[in-house]
């Protein structure tokens, strides 16, 4: 491990250092000594061990430890050895990525790491119309490294209020496969595979879950108006989380379920009251599906 500082600022007032990373928030750290502020410059210039670091500082490799773990803690060190690991065309492809990712980084996971877990997830799409004809151009900039794509419709005239994921050229066209083909003209290196048809039944939802075994699932489907208790079985009984979006007359929604972790759809009634707060499975006051397209 060779911790290294991120992008920090800092500076001394008294016997005390003001660090800010997110201009959001500071950090005030206790020095008197001097002996902290010495440490950041080294951290800021990273490639050292805590060992080496505690050398050159002359003191006490505990102390150096405790301190680079609660730099840690507040999530303003990576490790210099997870780092550099993707080629210069990776690098390049990601830099905006990676530099949000920074923000989340720490010692055990770095930005790279983040990055290189999106490369290696798959996510299926269900639909690609509506909502989700904004999710995958996102997916695709994040560089998620396989997705598959379930969609039954024709590319239509009134799709182009707000589905810019298609042309003028492409009506009458099969959605899904203008929207696969959109995804590899976009990046060749996002594996993609298109599926032509509805979903009709729960049990076609999980035998297609069953048989893609994606990480995730992005539900963008509001017809027919069982699909939702359908994902939410399908992803719960396979342990894959799933996301689902959409908007009912002004109001935009989004929930998600882990499972395991978060309740899931089934735990919500049916038809809730329209006084209920919005959440997952809300209804308009007629118990319509919320609307991705």
């Amino acid at each position: 491990m060779r911790p290294q500082l991120k992008n920090v600022a800092w500076e001394r007032t008294g016997d005390e250092l003001r660090l800010v990373y997110d201009p959001r928030d500071q950090l005030m750290v206790s020095d008197p000594d001097g002996h902290v502020e010495k440490l950041l410059a080294l951290l800021y210039e990273g490639g050292r061990t805590v060992s080496q670091l505690a050398d050159e500082l002359s003191l006490p490799v505990q102390d150096v430890l405790g301190a680079v773990e609660s730099f840690d803690a507040e999530r303003l060190l990576e490790d210099g050895e997870r780092l550099g690991r993707l080629d210069a065309t990776e690098a390049e492809r990601y830099f905006s990525n990676l530099a949000f990712f920074e923000s989340f980084g720490t010692l055990a996971r770095s930005r790279e790491d983040l990055q290189r877990r999106l490369s290696e997830s798959h996510v299926l799409v269900l639909g690609t119309g509506g909502l989700n004809s904004n999710t995958i151009p996102h997916l695709s900039g994040l560089g998620v490294g396989r997705m598959t794509l379930v969609d039954r419709d024709t590319v239509d005239v009134r799709n182009f209020a707000r589905q810019y994921l298609y042309r003028w050229e492409d009506l009458g066209a099969r959605k899904v496969e203008r929207a696969a083909a959109w995804v590899r003209s976009f990046d060749p290196a996002i594996e993609v595979q298109a599926i032509d048809t509805g979903i009709e039944s729960a049990e076609q939802l999980a035998e297609l879950i069953d048989r893609t075994r994606p990480d995730v699932v992005a539900s963008g489907i509001d017809q027919p108006k069982e699909i939702d208790l359908w994902v939410n079985a399908a992803c719960v009984r396979h342990g894959v989380p799933f996301v689902r979006g959409g908007i009912t007359v002004t109001k935009g929604i989004v929930w998600s379920v882990a499972p395991g972790v978060s309740a899931c759809r089934g735990c919500v009634p049916a038809d809730p009251s329209p006084n209920r707060a919005t959440g997952p499975g809300s209804s308009a006051p007629n118990g319509s599906q919320p609307s991705t397209g």
